[in-house]
């Protein structure tokens, strides 16, 4: 999956979560939780000539973070933590044992493919990233809609608050 399947369908699932739930969700931290794990792991497996998954797509990290929001002060970080769990999820992260359930087939990952050219080629030939990527666009239009986010103005008022013009979660 690729950058807006993973922002898209990590928000759906939140946003659906909550609509569900009635629980108020910052949305903020779960798309910040969506990305993070490449946000991390691309550019250090670059640097270190690993591959692009490594210690933010494991069980550890997530839980690492779950963990921690079960500190009163700090509950909101579950919705982060819900976010990385949605991308291990549409990374499909268990094809590959020895990086989720790190370090229990031992500490070290394998080397990496620095082909940046057949990374992005995936993102037009692959039909399950093609789908992912339109659905996770589509979710991301269908919430900016419902929640009035139809400007940079509206956008950046949600950046920093958190708040948009709906109030409603679906």
């Amino acid at each position: 999956m690729y950058l807006l399947g993973h922002l898209g369908i990590g928000l759906g699932l939140a946003w659906l979560l909550a609509w569900k739930t009635r629980l108020p969700v910052d949305y903020r931290l779960v798309l910040l939780g969506t990305i993070l794990p490449d946000l991390v792991d691309k550019p250090l497996g670059l640097l270190l000539g690993l591959e692009a998954r490594l210690w933010a797509h494991t069980l550890v990290f997530v839980g690492a973070i779950l963990g921690v929001s079960l500190v009163p002060s700090l509950r909101g970080l579950v919705y982060f933590g819900l976010g990385v769990a949605t991308h291990l999820l549409l990374d499909e992260i268990w094809q590959q044992p020895w990086v989720v359930l790190w370090p229990a087939f031992g500490f070290a990952f394998p080397p990496g493919i620095t082909d940046l050219l057949s990374r992005l080629l995936v993102l037009f030939s692959d039909p399950v990233v093609i789908a992912g990527e339109i659905a996770g666009t589509l979710v991301l239009l269908a919430f900016a809609r419902v929640h009035g986010i139809n400007s940079w103005r509206a956008l950046v008022q949600f950046l920093r608050t958190g708040a948009s013009r709906a109030t409603s979660s679906i």
